[in-house]
């Protein structure tokens, strides 16, 4: 399964027009993707039925104790009963914002598939935090190049391994204004996005802060409403640390300028601005490099289980590779990531975004 320019896999860009009511949003991808989309959701439902029922009862002892409890999310989720109906409801209409729980609904009508598996799906994010980082999850770092910021990704997220193939990218517009959002098909957030002459913007798992808040967006919502507000990258920036969310994430962002790098550090609850030092790359993995979050960082090597946390390598292997040679064009960018400790077989999708020339190279599995 190689990594393929997304030009090349004749996968179309969606269209979404962000002022068409949002049950209609979806509609037409609905209707034309239904068989695809079926079939992913159907593995996606896999994978929490046998974490459910068979991994979370024998988990080993690093999994964290809400982990073990998400059994009253999943559960009824993933059964794919028709509507999700009662408390499920109640907390998602209010977390998820009403535009988006409609256009997950109208997605769900359109493709004839049950809203609980699309529900589901959306929330895959913040159901995995705390433990998808254990075995890879994402990569990204910035550099000016030629004037201009540019931001350079690698999602890890093979939850499950089909992500790469279902990948897909979307343009969402309002008027004269538009973003483009690279993200597995039947998902409404935002998980790598462009706004060509103002802005990127990627999302990384961060490491669990406590409890999932039900009650607070899931971080790919959080992040699709800053985008769809956001015309400037100031204004990105802004709306990334307006409200909580239910997890905790990384948004690596750019803008048109060499001072417009940052990463936003968010605790769930609380928020941290970590500035690219001048002329000096800003890379991010799964870590909180600030102090501000040393405290709910994994430890490094193996714990008794053998397991551990690839971020800290995946991290130096890129500063490694920078302090080399830095890149002069978007594809030099992606030849950072070329190798073992950063792209494997867990790679779905990657990307170098320069919004300041508009120009984007998305390779994605086939």
């Amino acid at each position: 399964m190689p990594l393929v320019d997304y030009t090349r896999t004749k996968r179309p860009i969606f269209d979404i027009d962000l002022e068409a009511d949002p049950f209609d949003r979806w509609q037409e991808v609905g209707r034309r993707n239904k068989g695809r989309l079926a079939r992913f959701l159907r593995e996606i439902e896999a994978l929490y039925h046998d974490g459910v029922e068979s991994q979370l009862p024998t988990a080993p002892s690093w999994t964290p104790e809400w982990m073990k409890a998400m059994s009253w999310v999943i559960r009824p989720l993933a059964s794919g009963g028709g509507r999700v109906i009662g408390r499920l409801a109640a907390t998602f209409a209010a977390a998820f914002g009403e535009d988006y729980v409609a256009e997950i609904r109208g997605l769900a009508s359109a493709s004839g598939l049950p809203e609980s598996k699309l529900f589901l799906a959306n929330l895959t994010y913040d159901l995995t935090v705390g433990h998808e980082g254990i075995f890879g999850a994402c990569s990204s770092y910035s550099v000016t190049v030629g004037g201009a910021p540019l931001l350079v990704r690698n999602m890890d997220w093979d939850f499950p391994p089909s992500t790469g193939r279902n990948t897909v990218m979307v343009r969402f517009h309002k008027g004269p204004h538009s973003y483009i959002n690279i993200a597995p098909l039947g998902c409404v957030g935002v998980l790598s996005a462009m706004r060509a002459g103002a802005w990127a913007v990627t999302l990384n798992q961060a490491p669990a802060n406590g409890y999932p808040q039900f009650t607070q967006w899931p971080a790919m919502h959080r992040l699709r409403r800053a985008c769809d507000s956001s015309l400037t990258f100031p204004a990105l920036v802004r709306r990334l640390m307006e409200y909580q969310t239910m997890t905790p994430f990384f948004a690596h962002a750019v803008g048109t300028k060499p001072v417009e790098q940052v990463v936003v550090e968010s605790y769930a609850d609380s928020f941290h601005k970590r500035k690219a030092a001048a002329g000096k790359p800003l890379i991010q993995t799964n870590h909180f490099v600030s102090a501000f979050g040393h405290d709910l960082n994994p430890d490094e090597g193996k714990d008794e289980n053998g397991e551990y946390w690839d971020t800290y390598p995946r991290y130096k292997a890129i500063a490694k590779r920078l302090a080399r040679r830095r890149p002069k064009s978007l594809a030099e960018g992606l030849k950072v990531l070329a190798c073992r400790t950063v792209t494997h077989a867990g790679t779905m999708n990657q990307m170098a975004l320069c919004p300041a020339t508009s120009e984007a190279l998305v390779r994605v599995r086939v």
